[in-house]
């Protein structure tokens, strides 16, 4: 017996058959729909009926009546207009281009930052590339009573610091000639990387890593460990950080940190629809840590523009000074 004041959904299992269930309940023709669909990827982009439903175990008159219905409405197309191949249709397009729309880059990292600054307690920074610099775009800072601070809007050199190192490894190699020519590897410590094909050597081992380090290159006395953000289509489009005291980043919590920020970036990469989607549907941030922030409307990059500069500072007291 229904509840009071249940709300029925139709689902059709033929037609002019309308089947009820309550508020709650899976719609099972609905499920069966975007299962179907989800069996369409990169590495599988045509398929039949009747291979449809011998990966869904459907009957094949379901799976055809599905078809119909979503090629009908634009969500699917034959590959050819008299050959039962199909694949995805317009309809799909036009929706994976609004979600796109939707996604701002740090409302979809900040839950993850926040996760990571809980478990390791260094403070991490979110950057683009902006002006052949990198621009800081979000951060979340520890509780430590000595950390380091850098502004949101504040622009440093990418070929010193770790983010900016992680957004070069997504470069082209006559992009990064033509930064070097414009910015040139200028020394900010005895550690910096002054020298081309220093740097690309470095650039080659962030790629097969998937690491980048900045061991006291811009400031003395300060380290970080970052990894690229890639978005859908595999390009590399943010970084994320952790940075902190040189004293803090011994061997043994490098190797840690490196682990949870490497996680972190494939975490984020993923929410802008890189890669396989994680096990279960979980993330990072859902797993604890972190606090859910809505999406606001519109891409990246236009809301660089806001932030204003800064500078970095070190703090015994959590203020800036």
């Amino acid at each position: 017996m229904r509840p009071p004041g249940a709300i029925r959904f139709p689902t059709f299992t033929g037609p002019g058959m309308p089947v009820f269930e309550t508020q709650g309940v899976a719609i099972k023709s609905l499920v069966k729909t975007l299962r179907l669909l989800k069996r369409f990827s990169p590495q599988h982009t045509v398929w039949t009926a009747e291979d449809l439903a011998s990966s869904l175990k459907y009957h094949k008159s379901s799976v055809q009546r599905i078809l119909a219905t979503l090629e009908k409405e634009g969500f699917l197309a034959r590959v050819a207009p008299r050959r039962s191949e199909y694949r995805l249709g317009p309809e799909v397009l036009f929706l994976g281009n609004v979600a796109d729309l939707s996604l701002d880059l740090r409302s979809v990292a900040r839950p993850t930052m926040a996760c990571l600054v809980e478990k390791v307690q260094e403070t991490s920074y979110l950057c683009v590339a902006d002006q052949n610099q990198c621009l800081y775009i979000e951060k979340m800072e520890c509780s430590q009573p000595i950390r380091i601070i850098n502004q949101v809007g504040q622009r440093n050199p990418m070929h010193c610091t770790g983010v900016g190192k992680a957004l070069l490894s997504g470069m082209a190699a006559e992009e990064i000639d033509r930064l070097i020519a414009a910015r040139g590897l200028n020394a900010h410590t005895r550690h910096t990387i002054t020298e081309p094909h220093n740097l690309k050597r470095e650039l080659e081992a962030v790629r097969s890593r998937g690491i980048a380090l900045d061991n006291e290159e811009l400031d003395l006395g300060v380290k970080c460990v970052a990894a690229p953000i890639k978005d859908r289509t595999g390009a590399v489009v943010a970084a994320i950080s952790l940075s902190g005291p040189a004293q803090r980043f011994t061997p043994a919590a490098m190797r840690r940190f490196e682990k949870e920020i490497k996680q972190a970036g494939m975490e984020i990469s993923r929410m802008l629809g890189f890669g396989p989607p994680t096990p279960g549907g979980s993330s990072v941030a859902e797993k604890g840590g972190g606090k859910n922030a809505s999406l606001e409307t519109g891409r990246p990059r236009p809301l660089h523009r806001q932030y204003t500069a800064g500078n970095t500072r070190l703090t015994d007291d959590g203020d800036p000074k």
